[in-house]
């Protein structure tokens, strides 16, 4: 199984006393093992300035309030942000319990494991981490269930340090938790893909607020395909609306867009990796990944060209 500590199958070799105490450490100064400090970050415990203000509630409820049961709950919450835990809940739910083999294989498909992983490393890491409510394991059936979060808990998406994966198999939840992303934006919101889709601009129109939101910014790039005269009538609408709630809309054209490797909803705060939106839609395998190097919005806005046509 993949040792490396920039995996996400990282977590299949560690254990939560293990991420508890790299907690405890980096609260007194220390530094944890590779292995442990990546899944810290990842999971949005710990950044670079230390505890986030996550990590310090786990570390209150694991080492302060010595609440191990809470603690371990909290746990996997937080471990829910890690592409594996997300691929496992989405495609196990519907299926109820499922023999370790098969969960093996749904793991290996969507490589969030090597192909040489044995079954038994995945009913070591099912039955340490039982005590996280991310799932059920039999040790008599050998079975393993996915356990949804208690439903006043935050899902993937609404904390903004959470990713979210897309799915074919939960088209709607992949709205949902594009949404969600949505919701946590202020200021001046920023979308930027060089293939923009109309599409998106029912979503931001359903969940932006004017309370919180003041400026929307897209910036794409010039192909035909995006530039339709029936996207510019969408958003001319969609300006309108935005116009009603107190929020200014603009859509710009960089024809420098080449460049640009990836694409990013975020606003001044943070930025989202994001999978194109008409892949998104369609519902394509992909994740919604927060980043901590915020592309430079304002430098491709400022040599971009308002979009008249």
């Amino acid at each position: 199984m993949d040792a490396s500590p920039l995996g996400d199958s990282a977590v299949f070799l560690s254990t939560p006393a293990e991420i508890l105490e790299g907690l405890r450490e980096v609260a007194n100064g220390s530094e944890p093992g590779a292995k442990v400090a990546y899944l810290l970050h990842r999971i949005g415990v710990v950044s670079s300035a230390g505890l986030t203000d996550s990590g310090l509630a786990l570390f209150r409820t694991a080492w302060i309030l010595r609440q191990t049961e809470q603690a371990q709950r909290a746990l996997g919450l937080a471990l829910r942000a890690l592409t594996p835990i997300q691929v496992l809940e989405q495609e196990l739910l519907q299926f109820g319990s499922v023999p370790a083999d098969g969960v093996l294989e749904l793991l290996k498909l969507h490589r969030c494991v090597t192909p040489d992983t044995e079954v038994e490393e995945l009913r070591r890491f099912f039955r340490q981490f039982s005590g996280t409510e991310l799932f059920v394991y039999s040790n008599k059936f050998k079975t393993v269930r996915a356990l949804e979060p208690p439903p006043d808990e935050l899902r993937a998406g609404e904390q903004r340090r959470l990713a979210a994966m897309v799915s074919p198999k939960t088209p709607y939840l992949n709205v949902v938790r594009l949404r969600r992303i949505i919701r946590t934006l202020s200021g001046v919101v920023w979308w930027a893909d060089r293939h923009f889709g109309a599409r998106a601009l029912e979503e931001l129109a359903e969940e932006l607020s004017g309370e919180q939101v003041n400026e929307v910014r897209i910036i794409s790039g010039t192909a035909d395909n995006v530039l339709t005269d029936r996207s510019m009538r969408d958003f001319v609408r969609f300006r309108s609306e935005m116009s009603n709630k107190g929020i200014q809309a603009e859509w710009r054209v960089d024809s420098g867009a080449s460049e640009w490797h990836d694409r990013w909803l975020g606003d001044a705060s943070g930025a989202w990796n994001m999978p194109p939106v008409n892949n998104l839609f369609k519902n394509d395998y992909s994740e919604m990944l927060p980043t901590d190097a915020r592309p430079p919005f304002e430098e491709w806005w400022d040599r971009s060209k308002p979009r008249t046509q």
